[in-house]
């Protein structure tokens, strides 16, 4: 492909090196190259970016399923899912996935660690075509702030959290493994975000208000008993004035910013739709439960994920 710089890399990780435009080779066919928008044409590449196309494939094609079968009514056997009582009312899958527990604290961590791992590991061995892009810097900084907190942060400061069954743990972990993956292989080797972009500031913009009302809404949930009550209780204040899922809506609207933020990339993409097919039907669950449960004194008006709409 004459004109363009060529990527070559190995299936290893992050390793591979980065060709550097010849005399002929400006920087506009370099920026072409690594055009976020062209990360959705990946499967005609070779090595880690093929790779990385068919895991997005793959990841989108599962969730998909996932959030029809989550739709159907079937609610995820882990938090107040995961109660003694549902337990022993569950059969096959349901209840297999149920056996086994880990304590809520070190699940979060051992779950949600690869993501820094893979932050780690691919930064220090990126190109300096990708050191020397502020916007992929600020970008890849969103993906590390919200694991910092969810793999450290959250387990510490979590109290009261039930048990997570050890295939959920499992199954969140081997997302993680791959969603880090091709999140931070591809901003530090094969795409380039632009920190001046309207799409990269609006993208970040949306992220971290997501961001805030995501760890606000723990902040509420957190402080929803006090020491010693095991009672659930209907959470105020925040976004779960107008949404039973405050959380749930606030980290969808997390990568969804995210997501525009990196160009609308394939792997941002994937991550957004992933997101919402997983937690998405949960905020449905949680508004039906906290209707049957509180009934008559649950605000009416409250909707499930989306102020005002649903």
């Amino acid at each position: 492909k004459s004109g363009r710089v060529r990527v070559h890399a190995s299936w290893g990780g992050c390793g591979g090196a980065i060709g550097e435009p010849t005399d002929e080779q400006d920087m506009s066919s370099a920026s072409a190259d690594f055009s976020p928008l062209r990360s959705w044409q990946w499967y005609a590449e070779s090595g880690d970016q093929q790779l990385i196309f068919w895991i997005c494939v793959v990841l989108n094609a599962a969730f998909i399923l996932s959030f029809l079968i989550l739709c159907s009514g079937v609610e995820a056997p882990y938090g107040r899912y995961n109660q003694a009582e549902d337990k022993a009312k569950k059969t096959g899958i349901l209840a297999l996935l149920s056996t086994f527990d880990v304590p809520a604290k070190l699940a979060w961590v051992i779950q949600e660690c690869p993501t820094l791992l893979w932050a780690a590991k691919c930064w220090l061995t990126a190109g300096p075509v990708f050191h020397a892009s502020w916007g992929n810097k600020m970008v890849l900084f969103c993906f590390v702030i919200h694991y910092t907190n969810r793999t450290i942060i959250f387990p510490l400061r979590s109290r009261g959290s039930k048990p997570i069954p050890l295939p959920i743990m499992m199954f969140a972990f081997t997302f993680c493994c791959c969603n880090g993956y091709i999140q931070c292989q591809s901003l530090t080797r094969y795409l380039t975000v632009s920190p001046s972009s309207s799409t990269t500031l609006i993208g970040v913009a949306v992220w971290a208000l997501g961001l805030y009302l995501n760890m606000d809404a723990d902040h509420i949930l957190r402080n929803l008993r006090k020491p010693g009550e095991k009672a659930y209780k209907i959470p105020r204040g925040g976004l779960f004035e107008y949404v039973s899922g405050a959380n749930f809506a606030a980290e969808i609207l997390e990568w969804f910013g995210f997501m525009v933020a990196t160009g609308f990339s394939l792997p941002g993409f994937s991550f957004a739709l992933c997101t919402a097919c997983n937690i998405g039907p949960r905020a449905v669950s949680h508004h039906k439960w906290y209707k049957e449960k509180f009934q008559e004194d649950y605000p009416k008006s409250r909707k499930a994920l989306i102020p005002f709409v649903w």
